[in-house]
């Protein structure tokens, strides 16, 4: 039987896709590049910020960049870093606690088939928490994407057992895909390293890193969350999230098109899969929920912590 028209027609198209695929390399990639704290910025901040681990730092849609502002809108600069920091408190019956926020932006997540880039869109970002005890002695690490997407947790040596969730893994866990150390020692004087897979910015590792990084690295500017409600567009001032209507609390430019056809339904939120301001939703006007049982959104909302740890399994 001769294959049909339609059908070779069908055959050759598929094979030119991952023909493309196949040829979509751009030679051997550049090293990776770390982001780092600025020289001499020795606050909580400064100490406790993350190194995050650029692959393929020559692709600007992979590094970490500045929320600019100008009369086309809202965008993220990656020649120019920056991370955007809050602290913020919480007590829950076992004690009272520090969180350092910080929230890193990128340019965008590249459309991809192969590999599928679920998260394709603009202006997306990262979120890394670090957990200080009474004593300020980081005890866990939390990352997830400004979406409420890909959470992780990494409790570090300073965290008690008792506080881990039940059935915790002792050497390694896996988190949609990547494998990640259940359990992280930071040297002395050291800092978490984060290693960002490119194109999705996903975390794919994580370890301690002394004071001299075997990485070249550049400094990121820190600055107040806050600015990122007030922008500079040369003609006044504009928010980095919009302000008002149905997509309240929601970053500017942040639609994810593949993630709204593909899950929006289920989840029952037209909006899923958008990056979004973290905070009370009386003022963002938007829940950071990291569940997508749309049931547990507000007891998944990272901006209530305390609640977040509970439903997710931990016991600070």
């Amino acid at each position: 039987m001769k294959p049909s028209v339609h059908g070779l027609w069908r055959t050759a198209l598929l094979l030119v896709i991952f023909l493309a695929a196949g040829c979509a390399s751009h030679g051997p990639a550049a090293p990776p590049l770390a982001v780092v704290p600025p020289p001499g910025r020795n606050d909580l901040f400064g100490r406790h910020m993350p190194v995050l681990v650029v692959h393929e730092p020559e692709r600007s849609w992979n590094r970490v960049g500045r929320v600019v502002a100008g009369p086309d809108g809202v965008g993220v600069d990656p020649d120019r870093p920056a991370v955007y920091v809050r602290r913020e408190e919480f007590a829950t019956a076992r004690g009272r606690y520090t969180n350092l926020v910080y929230r890193f932006h990128f340019e965008k997540v590249p459309f991809s088939l192969v590999p599928f880039h679920l998260t394709a869109g603009r202006n997306v970002g990262l979120l890394v928490i670090i957990t200080l005890n009474a004593h300020n002695t980081p005890i866990l690490c939390t990352t997830v994407h400004t979406c409420g997407c890909y959470l992780a947790f990494i409790p570090l040596a300073a965290m008690p057992e008792e506080m881990l969730p039940p059935g915790w893994p002792k050497e390694e866990q896996r988190v949609l895909g990547e494998r990640l150390p259940a359990r992280l020692a930071v040297p002395e004087n050291g800092r978490i390293a984060l290693h960002l897979r490119p194109g999705t910015h996903r975390v794919m590792d994580a370890a301690g890193a002394g004071a001299r990084l075997p990485w070249a690295a550049q400094a990121a500017e820190i600055l107040p969350l806050a600015v990122l409600r007030s922008l500079d567009t040369g003609e006044g001032k504009t928010s980095f999230f919009v302000r008002k209507g149905l997509r309240r609390g929601h970053v500017r430019g942040s639609r994810k098109p593949l993630e709204m056809l593909l899950m929006g339904w289920w989840a029952l939120d037209p909006f899923v899969g958008e990056d979004k301001a973290l905070g009370p939703e009386e003022e963002t006007g938007t829940v950071f929920y990291t569940s997508l049982k749309f049931w547990a959104r507000r007891r998944s909302n990272l901006a209530d912590f305390a609640q977040f740890l509970r439903y997710w399994g931990w016991r600070l």
